[in-house]
């Protein structure tokens, strides 16, 4: 299964990438494109990549069927439902541009759909006993852990949509933390289809990574919210379905970070068009903080607080704080006893 995961990851990067350099000027003339303000030319920069990376993905999902036990074909059709919910979710919000108030309730209907369909298809897709660093495993979480499973996928989900502001951020993170999972849960074996949920983590690091050669400093395609949420989502799958609950929580803490500062000088969940201000403001190809009362803070709002910096530095820092993450992560793995 190794082997499959490694062709996996190389041939989703190589097809999600090549797809999109290609389809890029059309996307713009049938102007499915956004603006990268952080540029002093503002060029347009065609959007909704994260269709393709989601087509991929769903493929790759659809040939696997084909070459698993019956008994684990209940759980990929679970991550694949759960997969596709997601995929649509962030369509329609590139298209129609939800508001927060349908657009945060949905992510959470999207983790019921994990409940719900786990107990239809008798999946074994999560273990109410999520492993804990020092203590091991927690027992009789029951319906605690059950009534989380919604909350996780809205946080991942949204979690990563909210990271993806600069080039290559959201992709760059994506990459490495789907490659961490990938290997930790097999390391850990303790889930009921680590080798499974181990595949479909590479794979999901190799559409990320395609992603990010387009996506990188100077980008030639955003994300959008499609690739986002899906990935955001399929993060929490990963962690869900691999027990790596707490691992996967410690390595996108600067995700999580940067979701709190939003929400907390805010005071609610908001999408980008919903605020008047941004939390950043950029001049001459600088991005300083903005200093009004009222902008939403942000990782970038704080690593900009002391002086001005390009759009280069603000993505290096965001790079090195995914790394810091993932580092913690990996400590947090071996201090757990599996």
């Amino acid at each position: 299964m190794l082997f499959a995961s490694i062709i996996a990851f190389t041939f989703s990067a190589l097809i999600v990438s090549v797809i999109l350099y290609f389809v890029k000027d059309i996307f713009v003339k049938k102007g499915y494109y956004g603006v990268d303000v952080h540029k002093p030319a503002a060029p347009k920069v065609a959007e909704m990549g994260g269709i393709v990376s989601s087509l991929v993905v769903i493929f790759a999902l659809a040939v696997t069927y084909f070459f698993i036990p019956l008994h684990a074909r209940g759980f990929l059709d679970v991550f694949l439902s759960v997969f596709l919910f997601y995929t649509m979710l962030g369509l329609i919000d590139d298209l129609r541009g939800l508001r927060s108030r349908i657009k945060l309730p949905s992510s959470l209907f999207g983790g019921v759909l994990v409940v719900v369909l786990s107990y239809l298809f008798d999946a074994r897709f999560y273990d109410p006993r999520p492993p804990f660093p020092f203590v091991g495993e927690v027992h009789n979480a029951g319906l605690f852990y059950v009534i989380l499973v919604p909350v996780a996928l809205a946080v991942t989900s949204n979690a990563f949509n909210m990271y993806d502001v600069y080039n290559g951020t959201l992709a760059f993170a994506a990459t490495v933390n789907f490659l961490t999972l990938g290997v930790l849960v097999l390391l850990a074996g303790v889930a009921y289809y680590s080798a499974l949920v181990s595949y479909f983590s590479f794979l999901l690091a190799g559409v990320s990574f395609g992603l990010y050669v387009v996506n990188r400093y100077p980008a030639k395609f955003f994300l959008g919210d499609t690739g986002s949420l899906s990935l955001g989502a399929a993060y929490g799958l990963i962690a869900v379905s691999g027990r790596l609950e707490v691992v996967s929580a410690v390595a996108i803490l600067p995700m999580l970070m940067n979701g709190f500062l939003s929400f907390s000088s805010v005071g609610r969940i908001f999408e980008r068009h919903e605020v008047k201000q941004r939390p950043v403001m950029v001049n001459r190809g600088y991005i300083s903080a903005n200093p009004n009362i009222g902008a939403p803070m942000s990782i970038a709002h704080i690593l900009t607080s002391m002086r001005p910096l390009t759009e280069k530095e603000v993505i290096l820092r965001y790079n090195l704080l995914t790394l810091l993450g993932t580092a913690l992560a990996i400590i947090t793995f071996f201090l757990t006893p599996w």
